[in-house]
């Protein structure tokens, strides 16, 4: 297969001409509603070639106590479906591609379903395929970041400011950490609306609202 969103050129049924892989993903990642996104996903044959890894996530099973909706694709596709107007671009790929190493890692042990370090699978996984699609570094570097942390308030397990360490102040003063709330909030709300999850996302909110 040819290096995509360089060499292999389609005539997109949206813009009417040639457009690269990356640009193809890209109409279907940014329609105006959530629910023609979402379709797009799940009936669009090129989109499966161009992004089998997305795919994958196909009947990847998650716990259902905290994915009532589904597998890891449904949950992945309610994510882009959940995104914004006119989002901000790393944001619209983190969503796409944030459970992505899930296909990679699950598990089940002991009976329930885990996916121990999805996050840092699916960062690498990330960064590969957005090299491969021809994504600007400092974009790619951005999502893959997004991605990465995505999980990250359910390892620190904190409720008030006063007990955040200054390490952790220094992770929330990244430019990039109001993005990642906005995914912390389109996961929670890809898997129902979790109202533990959109609190620790207000929390957090509140905490970076401090720094001024």
């Amino acid at each position: 297969m040819e290096r995509s969103g360089r060499k292999r050129l389609f005539s997109a049924p949206l813009s009417g001409g040639p457009v690269t892989d990356l640009e193809y993903v890209e109409q279907s990642l940014f329609l105006p509603s959530g629910k023609e996104r979402m379709e797009a996903f799940f009936e669009d044959e090129l989109l499966r070639r161009i992004l089998p890894e997305v795919y994958r996530l196909e009947d990847v099973p998650q716990p259902p106590d905290y994915h009532p909706e589904g597998d890891a694709l449904i949950h992945s596709l309610l994510a882009v479906r959940h995104l914004p107007e006119d989002p901000d671009r790393r944001l619209a790929w983190a969503a796409l591609l944030h459970d992505v190493g899930k296909a990679l890692v699950t598990r089940e042990i002991n009976g329930r379903i885990r996916a121990f370090g999805h996050d840092r699978e699916g960062a690498k996984l990330a960064a590969k395929i957005l090299n491969r699609l021809g994504m600007e570094e400092r974009t790619a570097a951005d999502v893959e970041w997004l991605i990465r942390h995505h999980m990250f308030a359910l390892s620190w397990q904190i409720e008030e400011a006063e007990k955040l360490t200054r390490r952790q102040w220094r992770f929330i003063e990244d430019r990039r950490f109001p993005l990642l709330l906005d995914l912390m909030e389109i996961d929670s709300l890809a898997a129902g609306g979790n109202p533990e999850k959109l609190e620790q996302v207000d929390f957090y909110r509140e905490a970076h609202s401090l720094l001024g």
